[in-house]
């Protein structure tokens, strides 16, 4: 069921900002008309048609009852309505005045536009009713034309037309309400993308961040250890572990200025920013072998270029897989496969590992979860764990005119099956 047919089934909101509370509005508008009506009661200008000529003061009393009716319009309209029937049954009897009819009238209309739908909706048919039931009595009895169209005229005008304007104005009331609940819901949903872009920024800042870092860090890291723990002076071992930490801690530096400065910048850049390729690989390689890592690769297939968003999603998972290599492969020996197929590219990597050295790390599996969130959000597959006794990575990137950096998002695993990172 809609907002707006859905809204049918209760009764409006009555107490709109800026405006004083309904019973003193109410009250207020009807002792207004009740004045009205006394200047038309006591200067003998009311009588609509009267068989009869009753005191003034004893046709007050009805207007009283309809006084009281106007004043509950809003706030209690079944009282005001049964109120009004009875001060405007016995005014008819009496003779219809001009201030009872209008009264009467008012009544109705905020029947039909305060009270609840199943209420507007009796009220109109009962007044149909009556103009049917009344126009027929009064065409059978008198046979004149006139006193027809008179009738019905009069009914239509008194009893008909307030109710009809009544759902007029109550149909554009809901219509504003649903698109108040619309507006509501597309601020809402706009703040829940905003918060999304945003969470999703910091994810894609976070993988950028680590992919870039702990590469060489780790070399850091590595050579570190391995120059501590030269026991002779050997010199030429010590000045080749500290060429390597100053190379990684001078390229790390590098990235991490220009990461920073494109995070600073309020403006895109005047020429595109260079996205790391999977064919600069090599530039890894030597590094990572340099920092005592041993690297045999293999290549299956046709080498061609490959989309933007694949090549860097392509390019960080050999760099994050040589990361884990160097920092927990024993012996210090990795395997990578790249096969160019038709549709994708597959990165395959295999070296030993020792469960018992990794367990515990802080930040384990970090590398791993991005590895998996970047390939996944191109839609590819990634599997990453111990088998037989060796590690095992592969992933799967597709590479078709159809890649979008949104796809997949919904099927992406919260991580990789197993492992360290």
């Amino acid at each position: 069921m809609s907002d707006q047919t859905s809204a049918w089934q209760r009764p409006l909101p009555v107490h709109l900002p800026g405006l004083a509370p309904p019973i003193r509005r109410d009250c207020a508008i009807g002792g207004v008309v009740f004045v009205g009506a006394l200047v038309l009661l006591f200067t003998r200008s009311y009588v609509v048609w009267s068989v009869w000529d009753p005191s003034p003061w004893l046709r007050l009393a009805p207007l009283l009852l309809l006084t009281v009716a106007q004043c509950h319009r809003s706030s209690s309209p079944r009282f005001a309505l049964a109120i009004g029937l009875v001060g405007e049954g016995v005014d008819t009897v009496l003779g219809p005045s001009i201030g009872g009819l209008i009264m009467w009238s008012d009544v109705l209309y905020a029947v039909s536009v305060y009270g609840s739908s199943r209420l507007a909706w009796r009220l109109l048919y009962g007044n149909l009713t009556v103009l049917v039931v009344s126009t027929i009595t009064i065409w059978a009895t008198t046979r004149s034309f006139r006193t027809f169209v008179l009738a019905v005229f009069y009914i239509g005008l008194v009893a008909i037309s307030p109710a009809l304007t009544g759902f007029s104005v109550r149909e554009h009331r809901e219509k504003a309400e649903v698109e108040r609940l619309r507006s509501a819901q597309t601020a809402r949903l706009a703040e829940l993308d905003h918060q999304a872009a945003v969470i999703a920024e910091r994810a894609r800042m976070a993988r950028e961040l680590h992919d870039v870092i702990a590469n060489h860090l780790s070399a850091v890291a590595v050579q570190s250890t391995a120059a501590l723990s030269v026991k002779s002076l050997d010199e030429a071992r010590l000045r080749e572990a500290l060429e390597v930490i100053r190379e990684s801690s001078v390229q790390g530096l590098t990235e991490m200025r220009r990461m920073i400065g494109l995070l600073r910048s309020e403006n895109a850049p005047e020429e595109p920013v260079s996205v790391p390729r999977l064919a600069e690989t090599d530039r890894l390689v030597e590094h990572v072998r340099r920092a005592g890592l041993h690297v045999d690769i293999e290549i299956v297939g046709m080498v061609r270029e490959l989309p933007t968003p694949v090549d860097l999603a392509a390019y960080r998972v050999v760099q994050e897989t040589l990361t884990n290599a160097l920092k927990h492969a024993t012996p210090q020996r990795l395997r990578l496969v790249f096969a160019y197929r038709a549709d994708d590219v597959v990165i395959t990597g295999e070296n030993g590992i020792d469960p018992d050295h990794v367990t515990g790390l802080p930040g384990a599996r970090a590398g791993l979860v991005g590895m998996s969130e970047r390939v996944s959000l191109l839609g590819g597959l990634f599997e990453a764990g111990p088998r037989d006794g060796r590690w095992h990575l592969r992933a799967e990137l597709p590479c078709g005119d159809d890649v979008v950096l949104d796809a997949g998002i919904k099927n992406a695993p919260t991580g990789p099956k197993g492992g360290i990172g």
